[in-house]
């Protein structure tokens, strides 16, 4: 899963070249680049007790981004996944005034422990006041470990409850057990796909892509166990059962607590993809009867581009809450937080629609019985589920990879309605008409597009036919079809300016439906389709997605066929293989 492709390869000293970034997107910053230092400006003479936190580089925006008002003062970047050294954090701690103290906020790693501490003792020495907290959230690593929990995403609610705090004037030690308030009512549990890929060091080993890892912290160490990759809800629940399992030694929420909930990407995943888990988390968190006072989701504190998320939970009270919900300018913190809302979404219950029953108007043409409806829709859809494989790999070299599934999504959504066709008989224009109602709601893009004002013209023109047609023989359904295919193209075409020869779809369905109107048989027909699809092997794009890659990429690959005329043949060769 994870490439080890990167632009930044023959970058030297990548971290430092990361902070002049940073430090260019906000004026109130400054940058110690020699020492990796990112501070704010502050008041000559100002009385606030200073905040400092960091670690390794590989977990933005964490620590950098924490950087503003009321959050960090001072950040110190170490290397990738190393930590700073003590002299760095010592000069970090030194490039603001302190007169009223330091709070150091220090994940739990051996390295970070090691030279925050020597720095501070150092500090010390000079006659500045420090005060040290420890993050540790990770509760999968919980018994066995002589180094206690690992700090994990947690650590960002510590840096804005504390950050709030001396924001408001508190002292040092106030800041300070507020600080250790937020660690001792939170837990952190993690899930990944696979490791994340470090600069310069090519492919890393991938887990295999059927498993998964629980407990993986952010430097690319192994996860706690491994299990076969499921559903989402199933990898939600055990995230949420590890961070909530009883221990005599961890937070858990009281019946009625509120709590804050962050989700947090890893690094590699796609917004969409995280949006959905959250919604995941909040709905199981609603089951299990926990109060969701303030959630969020996004990257805070990442594994460079791990594949995957954590979770953390904190107990909130009146005093967290509203340090929690306090004004900060730091850009890590996201602009907008859930405060606990339960709206109702709409339902067709609500609505009074119903997908119970078709309700058939009274129409025109042709009629077939509903077994033969019934049976050539399963025959499509067993078909398109054969070809999808192949169709989406050409997808995924030609265009965006959607049209395999689109088009799963299409026929199983007419085989949902189809079940609910009222009567024995029914009006082919009626199958036509709710096909290309599927088309529009289900399939969507500019497939279900095409294909919606395609079928519904072709729908139109049955519901045209005269009464005389109501009950044909199959030789004049036969006529009526062609005669409606063609009817359907011939609006189409006023659509879309796609023609054959262009590389869409349309190399399928132009000659299926001419050969069609001239010969009645649809086994010529659909053989039509296919030469007209692999046509398109060579083919130069004119229209669509496909025309954005260069030919050469069509070339390299042995010629590649349009994804959208192979899935034309899919469905033709499903209804010909039931008639």
């Amino acid at each position: 899963m994870v490439s080890g492709k990167h632009f930044v390869n023959d970058v030297t000293h990548p971290v430092r070249r990361a902070l002049c970034n940073v430090a260019r997107g906000a004026p109130d910053l400054c940058i110690r680049l020699e020492e990796q230092i990112v501070y704010r400006k502050l008041p000559h003479g100002h009385d606030k007790v200073i905040l400092l936190s960091g670690g390794g580089s590989g977990h933005e925006p964490a620590h950098t981004g924490c950087v503003g008002e009321g959050m960090l003062d001072v950040a110190v970047a170490g290397n990738i996944f190393a930590s700073p050294s003590a002299s760095q954090v010592l000069k970090g701690l030194r490039v603001l005034e302190a007169p009223r103290g330091a709070l150091m906020i220090v994940k739990n790693y051996t390295g970070d422990k090691l030279n925050f501490g020597l720095a501070g003792q150092k500090a010390k020495a000079q006659g500045l006041e420090i005060e040290t907290v420890f993050v540790g959230d990770d509760v999968s690593v919980m018994g066995g470990s002589a180094v206690g929990r690992r700090g994990l995403a947690g650590v960002l609610f510590v840096h804005k409850i504390a950050g709030a705090a001396a924001n408001r004037g508190a002292d040092l030690a106030a800041v300070a057990n507020i600080a250790r308030k937020v660690t001792c009512q939170m837990g952190t549990a993690a899930v990944s796909l696979d490791r994340c890929s470090l600069l310069r060091r090519g492919a890393p080993e991938s887990l295999p892509h059927d498993e998964i890892e629980f407990g993986m912290g952010i430097h690319n160490e192994p996860g706690v166990r491994r299990e076969k990759l499921r559903t989402l809800d199933v990898t939600v629940n055990t995230v949420l059962d590890t961070i909530l399992k009883p221990r005599a030694d961890t937070w858990m929420p009281t019946p009625g607590q509120p709590v804050a909930v962050m989700v947090n990407n890893l690094g590699g995943l796609s917004i969409l993809e995280l949006s959905v888990i959250a919604e995941e988390v909040r709905r199981q968190l609603d089951a299990r009867d926990i109060e969701v006072a303030r959630s969020m989701s996004g990257t805070f504190v990442s594994s460079l581009d791990g594949p995957g998320f954590s979770v953390t939970l904190l107990g909130l009270d009146d005093e967290l809450m509203s340090l929690l919900d306090a004004p900060t300018a730091a850009p890590a913190w996201p602009r907008t937080m859930s405060f606990g809302w339960k709206g109702e979404l709409e339902s067709q219950e609500q609505t009074g629609a119903s997908d119970k029953e078709i309700i058939c108007p009274i129409r025109l043409g042709p009629k077939v019985s509903k077994s033969r409806v019934m049976d050539i829709i399963h025959s499509i859809e067993k078909r398109i589920i054969e070809d999808e494989p192949c169709i989406t790999k050409y997808d995924l070299l030609a265009g965006d990879g959607d049209c395999g599934e689109t088009l799963l999504n299409g026929i199983q959504g007419l085989v949902a309605i189809s079940k609910s066709l009222p009567n024995e008989t029914v009006d082919l224009s009626s199958v036509f008409r709710e096909a290309a109602s599927v088309a529009e709601n289900s399939m969507g893009g500019t497939s279900g597009a095409i294909y919606a004002i395609y079928i519904n013209a072709v729908a139109s023109s049955l519901e045209n036919m005269e009464k005389t047609m109501v009950s044909p023989s199959d030789t004049s359904i036969s006529k009526c079809m062609a005669i409606a295919l063609q009817g359907g193209l011939e609006e189409l075409y006023k659509y879309t300016l796609a023609r054959q020869g262009h590389r869409t779809l349309m190399d399928a369905l132009i000659p299926f439906v001419e050969t069609f109107c001239m010969s009645l048989d649809f086994r010529e027909a659909t053989l039509a389709a296919q030469k007209g699809c692999e046509d398109t092997r060579m083919m130069e794009a004119s229209l669509g997605r496909a025309s954005y890659v260069g030919r050469d990429r069509f070339v390299e690959n042995s010629g590649i066929p349009d994804p959208g005329a192979l899935g034309i043949v899919s469905i033709l060769k499903g209804i010909r293989r039931a008639l």
